[in-house]
């Protein structure tokens, strides 16, 4: 095995021969030596030279700082104006820019108005005023109803993109393959609870939230949630059967209401 040499003896034993330090060049071992240490068991490694020093660091040693343009670009910043036109002295506001952790306030611009400029990555926020230490939402702007029913101020920032549909057509990712779709069984833990009849979330419906009382005739921001749903309101007493449902399109939401008699 490996460079392991035997000679046949007179007595029919064999006598194994181990390389040793003699017999590899360059070991500093004179010829016909034998050194003062256990036989080789297996095939010594051959000297090499030393690698060179890694390029990351510097003559004094110190490594230099790693390359980050490998890393994912933080997403783009849209300026954006919040405004409150409908007075006060000190008006502030919070949101879920921050997930509701801070206040900042507004600088007047005028005699009731008041305004502040938010650098914000594009996505969805919710926020409302606080106006001389009242929390107060702004019937002017776009509203909608959160979880727990409060009305809040929404705000949808885009990032710009051009409208050339064609052109992205080489960008988008090829339907999946059947083989990646598998049949996995239940198991007993996902029949231990009954689901609710209906989530939570989906009673917030335009059917069934309060007008907002300075707009009255404007039906608050949907959540994404209750979209291409149809809903029945409750019983009204009057005879009749309420159906509707919201659509998105773009960033328009159209709401269309059945009536029809009970």
């Amino acid at each position: 095995m490996g460079n392991t040499q035997g000679r046949k003896l007179s007595d029919g034993g064999e006598r194994v021969h181990n390389p040793t330090l003699h017999d590899v060049p360059g070991s500093g071992v004179p010829e016909g030596g034998m050194p003062n240490m256990v036989p080789l068991t297996y095939g010594p490694q051959i000297p090499i030279s030393p690698n060179a020093p890694s390029a990351i660091q510097s003559a004094g040693g110190f490594g230099v700082a790693p390359d980050l343009s490998a890393l994912p670009e933080p997403a783009a910043l849209v300026p954006v104006a919040v405004n409150w036109t409908q007075g006060g002295s000190v008006v502030e506001v919070e949101g879920s820019f921050d997930n509701w952790q801070s206040r900042q306030a507004l600088h007047r611009s005028g005699n009731r108005e008041f305004a502040i400029v938010k650098m914000l990555p594009p996505g969805v926020y919710q926020y409302k005023f606080i106006v001389d230490g009242e929390w107060k939402y702004a019937p002017d702007q776009p509203a909608m109803y959160d979880e727990m029913g409060n009305v809040n101020n929404v705000l949808e920032v885009q990032e710009y993109v051009p409208e050339i549909l064609d052109s992205l057509d080489s960008f988008l990712a090829p339907s999946s393959p059947p083989e990646s779709y598998n049949n996995a069984l239940f198991s007993p833990e996902d029949f231990a609870k009954e689901p609710p009849a209906c989530p939570p979330h989906l009673h917030l419906t335009l059917l069934n939230v309060p007008q907002i009382p300075d707009a009255p005739n404007l039906l608050p921001r949907p959540m994404h949630t209750v979209l291409n749903h149809i809903y029945n309101s409750g019983p009204s007493g009057m005879g009749v059967q309420v159906m509707g449902t919201t659509h998105r399109y773009r960033s328009k939401y159209v709401t269309v209401v059945y009536v029809r008699s009970a």
